[in-house]
């Protein structure tokens, strides 16, 4: 495909541990792509910090490379899109006065409380349309205020994460639906504004928060500054971008009610867009990227329990990996294919971290029940990829319990790549999948944004011209019919052991039991 009458179009994805860029034809093709990594830091237990200025600098040398990979000398949009939701405050001259607090920290858990207590739970989930948690951005931005409030006086503007990139390459302060949805109880997700009462209780002033703008809008321009120190045109547009799980939801096609995108690295993520928003706060709940659509979705831990079982189970297997020159997963699955449904009677319960959606246990841990002197390795490790399926069913037996339902699920990322787990989750679920090994991801949804944005797309559709055709996984039948017995046993277990899962956490952190 020739390259000489086209437009490009550069989507940035700013995620936890790297950037990536790509830069793209107007017709789909990609031309040139680079990333980098940073660091996060825990200067405490439960802790998760990144320096904003990582972000900058690793934006700025991922489109230096990317001009010069390709020889492009003009791009005709820009869309940034990053990990959220996150508390980066900024003073008057755009600078951070603190490191921002992202996603993963868990500091907040005094703050949750505080919410509850002082402005009700049943308040802070109507408005905000989602559960109270110390993942949210509400109850980060409440921890700042309360204990830096020497800082706190100090900021300017409470950043969110990308938003601090574009504000030093555009000089504007904005944010979209998609991550706004996620600073709850901050964001009225029925009004989709900022939530003066809510914010006015917190003590949060509004205007210390972005201005929200849908997240195809151009909100601004690479100014001669950010011209200087990207390499890009002055005057380059830019389009608001959005949250990085919406904008990989929309790379791999998904953006329809009834279609469904499965993410299966270390956490496992089943993400469903709506055409109104779902207020049932077991689940996540905000916008799409997508004009007029909510998005919808399930996060649990999964790659990471394959991934301590490997590391600690795994040693033989690795060591056949290296000999064969094959994936230590394809090793795994190899042995466990050749076991029946249902692991010959042994269920693992995944909640190795404890858990968000959709039970919100953070003492929830891993439990195998019903190993016996037969069962093997092998067992062990079908086991797991079964119960990740029953957890991620749990996900979307919620959306279709009131009445939504789900036609076919796009399966991407590492886990993915397994056609045996793709297998076990169709089958239980009831549902096809359809795997697409080769994605662009959230640099994509980026890219088809940024072109909507200078206005030589219509609207989203256009991505489903540039996804390579998946390779469809139909569920059988008669597995699925075995799986629900199990299934419905793996949702009892949980139930019986939730209150012991407490009682083991005091015994180990020295508390009374009651």
């Amino acid at each position: 495909m020739g390259l000489g009458s086209s437009s490009f179009l550069l989507g940035i994805d700013i995620g936890t541990s790297s950037t990536k860029a790509c830069l793209y034809s107007d017709e789909g093709q990609l031309v040139a792509s680079a990333s980098q990594d940073y660091s996060i830091h825990y200067p405490k237990p439960t802790w998760a910090e990144e320096n904003p200025d990582d972000w900058l600098n690793a934006t700025i040398i991922c489109i230096k490379e990317i001009l010069k990979k390709s020889k492009v000398t003009e791009v005709i949009g820009v869309s940034i899109s990053g990990l959220t939701p996150n508390c980066v405050p900024i003073d008057a001259k755009g600078s951070p006065i603190r490191p921002a607090i992202i996603w993963i920290d868990r500091r907040s858990e005094a703050e949750c409380t505080w919410l509850k207590t002082e402005i009700g739970l049943e308040k802070c989930s109507k408005i905000g349309g989602n559960q109270i948690d110390a993942y949210f951005g509400g109850p980060k931005f409440l921890w700042f205020r309360r204990n830096e409030p020497g800082l706190f006086e100090k900021a300017e503007k409470i950043l969110l994460g990308s938003n601090y990139v574009v504000y030093h390459l555009t000089d504007s302060i904005v944010a979209d639906h998609s991550v706004a949805g996620l600073c709850t109880p901050c964001y009225d997700i029925q009004k989709r504004q900022w939530s003066e009462e809510i914010c006015e209780a917190m003590g949060i002033p509004i205007d210390l928060l972005p201005e929200l703008y849908d997240s195809h809008k151009i909100i601004g321009e690479i100014t001669e500054k950010g011209a200087k120190r990207t390499g890009l045109r002055k005057g380059t547009p830019l389009v608001t971008g959005g949250g990085d799980f919406a904008c990989s939801t929309l790379g791999v096609g998904v953006i329809e009610e009834g279609e469904a995108c499965e993410m299966l690295g270390t956490a496992g993520n089943i993400l469903m867009p709506l055409s109104s928003p779902l207020f049932d706060v077991r689940l996540l709940n905000t916008s799409h990227v997508v004009e007029g659509k909510y998005l919808t979705l399930g996060s649990i831990y999964a790659g990471g329990v394959l991934q301590w079982f490997r590391d600690t189970l795994g040693d033989f297997e690795k060591l056949k990996a290296e000999e064969k020159r094959q994936p230590v997963y394809q090793i795994l699955d190899e042995q466990a294919s050749k076991l029946p449904i249902g692991s010959d009677g042994l269920i693992l319960l995944p909640y190795f971290m404890g858990e968000r959606t959709p039970i919100w246990d953070v003492y929830a841990r891993g439990v195998y029940l019903g190993i016996t002197p037969f069962h093997t390795k092998a067992h062990m490790y079908r086991a797991a990829l079964e119960g990740i399926g029953y957890a991620l069913n749990h996900i979307v037996e919620i959306v279709t319990s009131l009445g939504i339902s789900i036609h076919e699920i796009a399966a991407v990322n590492g886990g993915a790549r397994s056609p045996l787990w793709r297998q076990i989750i169709s089958d239980i679920m009831g549902i096809p999948q359809l795997y697409i090994a080769e994605t662009g991801g959230a640099p994509l949804g980026d890219a088809i944004l940024a072109g909507i944005g200078v206005g030589i797309f219509d609207d989203a559709r256009v991505v489903k011209n540039w996804i390579p055709k998946g390779e469809r996984t139909e569920p059988i039948p008669k597995n699925h019919d075995k799986y629900q017995k199990y299934y419905e046993l793996f949702r009892r277990i949980y139930e019986i052991l939730k209150d012991s899962f407490v009682d083991l956490f005091k015994i180990v952190n020295q508390e009374e039991i009651a």
